[in-house]
C-alpha cells in the first residue's frame, strides 16, 4: 500500500509577493510504504519519506530562461545518506540535499540551446517509451522510481510544423539500484555461490559520450518523429567468467558491464472521433557487452469523457496498449548471461516485461474546485486505477506502477516506466494498485 500526500499552494491562492515576483515555487510530499509482509533482505514492513522541492525559474522573451529544481529529502530506510553533488551522479545512495535540475537556455528566433542537468521526455505510448532513453532511474524503490537528470546540452530548432532536437552527454550516470539488504534485492537459490566484482562504468572520454536526436513533425493532424541513440543502457548487464577461489576450487564470477547500443526508434499519435491512437518502435542494436539486438514496440489508443453531470468527477480516460518484444538475430556476446542468470539485482531488472502484454489503466480526474463548500475542503485525492494483464506469462513476475506529475510540471510519469521498458521486478503477473494523487 502506498499512501502520498502533496502540498502545493492552491490555484486561486495569493503567494507571498516576495516569493512569487522572482518565480519561486514550492511542493512537499510525505509518502508511506506498507508491505503486508517481510522478505529475506529486509524486515522493515513500512517506510516514511519527506521530500522538498524548492523550484526558481526566470524567462527572458526575447532571449533564454534559467530554471533550477533543489532538492532536500529523508526516510527511515536509509535510502537518502550524507550530502553529496557529483559530476555525473554514481552514488549508490540519494543525496539528502541534491540538485534535481539546473537548465540554462539560449534562445535566437526558432532555434534553441539548454545546458546544464535536465531531463528528457519521449515517446508517445502511456505503458513505457522504448526510444526515452536518455535520462536513468533511481530505482532503490522500484515501486517509486524516480527519473534521474543528466548532465547535457540540447539543441532543437524548429521550421513550422517540423522541429529537430540534438543532446550530447559527455557523461555516463547510471541508474540507482535497490540496496543489497532492499526487499528489492533478490535471494540467490541455496547452494549458489560466486564471486561478483564491482560495477566497471565507462570511461570519461570521447569514446564514452553519448548521442540522441529526435525530428519531429505534424502533417494533417498526425504527429511523427523519429529518433536515434547511441549510448549506454543505464542498468548493467553481467559478464560470467570463472574465479578460482582455492586449489581445485573454481566458482563462477560475475562482472557488471554497461551495455553500449545503439537505438532507432519512431512514433506517432493522432485523433479521431473522441479517440487519440499512438505507437512507438524501437530497434535496439548491440554495440559491446551486449547478448543480442531487439525490437520493442507498443501501440494502443486513450479515450477521454467529460461533462459527466457530476460536481466531483471532471473526467474520466482510459487507456489500452498491447506491447512487444522481439529478438533480432543470434546471440552476440555469450559470456554475457541470460537476464536471471546472476541472481543480482541489475540482472533480474534486465529481464523484460513486454514480450507480449496488454496494458490498461483507467485515470479518475478529481475536480479541484467544485464549488465554495468544496474550496473551503481543502485539497481533493485523485485515485487511479492501475491494470496490467499478461497476454503471455512467461516465467517471472511483473510490476504495475503509477505517478504524478512533479514541480517541474511535465507530463505524469507513464504506467510502468523505463522499469517495465525492460527491467521490470517480479510481481504476479496480474497486478492491480490503487494510488491516490493530491490536486
Amino acid at each position: 500500500m502506498f499512501l502520498l500526500w502533496t502540498l502545493v499552494p492552491a490555484s486561486g491562492a495569493a503567494e507571498p509577493p516576495s516569493l512569487s515576483a522572482v518565480g519561486i515555487t514550492g511542493e512537499v510530499t510525505f509518502k508511506n510504504f506498507s508491505h503486508f509482509r517481510e522478505t529475506a533482505n529486509d524486515d522493515q514492513n513500512f517506510r516514511d519519506e519527506g521530500i522538498l522541492e524548492i523550484g526558481w525559474r526566470r524567462r527572458w522573451e526575447q532571449w533564454g530562461s534559467l530554471s533550477l529544481v533543489l532538492q532536500a529529502r529523508g526516510d527511515d530506510a536509509g535510502f537518502a545518506e550524507g550530502i553529496r553533488f557529483q559530476i555525473p551522479d554514481t552514488s549508490e545512495h540519494r543525496s539528502i540535499l541534491a540538485v534535481k535540475e539546473a537548465v540554462a537556455t539560449l534562445r535566437r528566433g526558432s532555434f534553441e540551446l539548454s545546458l546544464g542537468k535536465q531531463m528528457f521526455a519521449w515517446g508517445t505510448a502511456d505503458a513505457f517509451n522504448p526510444t526515452d532513453r536518455i535520462n536513468p532511474y533511481d530505482y532503490l524503490d522500484v515501486l517509486d522510481s524516480e527519473k534521474l537528470g543528466v548532465y547535457s546540452a540540447a539543441a532543437r530548432l524548429g521550421a513550422g510544423p517540423a522541429s529537430l532536437t540534438l543532446v550530447v552527454v559527455p557523461f555516463f550516470t547510471p541508474s540507482r539500484l535497490p540496496l543489497s539488504d532492499s526487499r528489492w534485492a533478490p535471494v540467490p537459490p541455496p547452494g549458489f555461490i560466486a564471486v561478483v566484482d564491482d560495477r566497471e562504468l565507462p570511461g570519461r572520454d570521447i569514446e564514452s559520450m553519448q548521442y540522441a536526436a529526435r525530428l519531429r513533425a505534424t502533417v494533417r493532424g498526425w504527429d511523427f518523429s523519429v529518433s536515434y541513440y547511441e549510448g549506454f543502457e543505464d542498468i548493467p548487464a553481467f559478464r560470467r567468467s570463472t574465479a578460482s577461489v582455492a586449489p581445485g576450487v573454481v566458482v563462477p564470477r560475475f562482472t557488471p558491464v554497461y551495455t553500449r547500443i545503439r537505438v532507432g526508434g519512431a512514433d506517432f499519435s493522432t485523433t479521431w472521433r473522441g479517440f487519440e491512437f499512438h505507437g512507438e518502435g524501437a530497434f535496439t542494436f548491440v554495440q559491446s557487452n551486449g547478448r543480442r539486438d531487439d525490437f520493442q514496440g507498443i501501440a494502443g489508443f486513450n479515450r477521454t469523457w467529460d461533462g459527466l453531470g457530476l460536481r466531483w468527477l471532471e473526467r474520466v480516460t482510459f487507456i489500452l496498449e498491447y506491447a512487444r518484444e522481439v529478438a533480432l538475430g543470434s546471440v552476440r556476446d555469450p559470456t554475457i548471461v541470460e537476464a536471471g542468470g546472476a541472481f543480482q539485482v541489475g540482472d533480474l531488472l534486465a529481464d523484460n516485461a513486454f514480450r507480449d502484454t496488454v496494458v490498461g489503466r483507467l485515470k479518475l480526474d478529481i475536480r479541484r474546485h467544485a464549488g465554495p463548500a468544496d474550496r473551503a475542503a481543502g485539497p481533493h485525492a485523485e485515485p487511479e486505477l492501475l491494470h496490467q494483464a499478461q497476454c503471455e506469462s512467461p516465467p517471472g513476475r511483473r510490476v504495475a506502477r503509477g505517478g504524478g506529475p512533479g514541480l517541474d510540471g511535465r507530463r505524469p510519469r507513464h504506467l510502468l516506466g523505463p522499469l517495465a521498458r525492460q527491467r521490470p521486478l517480479f510481481l504476479p503477473p496480474q497486478v492491480l494498485v490503487l494510488t491516490e494523487r493530491v490536486r
